[in-house]
């Protein structure tokens, strides 16, 4: 893990990532915009209270990213199955000897 020099809230701190530098301090530099942006939106003055605010901020977008995964996750699932149900409806419907004719696979997979 190495250090990267970065600066947030005007604090110049190094970070110890496994990530290259360019992400670390594109990370830092997202950090410190939705600070500016919370401090010139708002009354806080302290800190940490804005600190914190940007946390919550960023938790907020994590978890609504989260479910949208999920959801996207889920459907994806959901037409699986029914692609799969589909296949296995029409090759059920095929007469026998018709698949027979078709012989083995093409490609590596025969079977």
């Amino acid at each position: 893990m190495k250090g990267v020099s970065v600066e947030i809230m005007g604090q110049n701190l190094t970070v110890a990532s496994d990530e290259n530098d360019e992400w670390v301090k594109s990370v830092a530099g997202t950090v410190d915009e939705r600070i500016r942006k919370l401090r010139a939106n708002g009354n806080t003055v302290s800190s940490v209270n804005i600190a914190i605010l940007a946390a919550l901020n960023f938790a907020d977008e994590l978890e609504h990213l989260k479910k949208e995964h999920q959801e996207l996750i889920d459907r994806i699932t959901a037409m699986k199955e029914r692609l799969i149900d589909a296949i296995d409806g029409k090759l059920a419907l095929e007469p026998v000897d018709a698949r027979s004719k078709q012989g083995p696979a093409a490609g590596k997979w025969g079977s």
